[in-house]
């Protein structure tokens, strides 16, 4: 049996704080976890939203004027996206952000259907860019819960070797 100067002992965290750091992890696991499905509500209601508004404009316009045949192809002029994400590390962590685009070969995608659309386009066009904002959200909360589920297997593992009670 080895024996551990004062200071030691202070430094390692007993068994009762290794388990109230794993009830607090877990905790921020289920908050993240119910986080994350209301992204996702949010990502599904924005889109059936913007499906409609799409569906309108096509009933406005015709079946021909808001199509896939409208859309650019391959042999359509280079352009640029106007939203970007971008990943910034904030306090050691990687989070992910929405960035408009300052090039100068963005097209807005409404010139594809003519010059006057009708309003219900415009609409759709804002709640899509608003999606991308919850798809953003979404994804910053899975690396969230990745990196706290990451914490979570050391913590038990550190419980384990402190070699008292079991781990589940």
């Amino acid at each position: 049996m080895t024996v551990k100067s004062a200071d030691e002992a202070e430094a390692l965290p007993d068994m009762d704080t290794t388990c109230e750091l794993l009830d607090k992890l877990v905790l921020k696991q289920l908050h993240l976890m119910e986080d994350k499905m209301r992204a996702e509500v949010n990502i599904e209601a924005n889109l059936n939203n913007g499906t409609i508004h799409l569906a309108k404009s096509r009933y406005i316009m015709g079946q021909s004027s808001v199509s896939a045949t409208r859309l650019p192809l391959d042999t359509s002029p280079e352009f640029s996206a106007s939203t970007l994400c971008a990943s910034t590390e904030e306090d050691g962590v990687t989070q992910l952000k929405v960035v408009e685009s300052d090039a100068e070969n963005t097209v807005n995608p409404l010139r594809w259907f003519g010059v006057l659309v009708p309003q219900n386009l415009h609409k759709a066009q804002s709640i899509f860019q608003n999606t991308i904002n919850y798809v953003i959200e979404c994804a910053n909360i899975q690396l969230q819960l990745t990196s706290n589920l990451e914490n979570i297997e050391l913590l038990k593992k550190f419980k384990s070797s402190l070699g008292v009670g079991s781990v589940e």
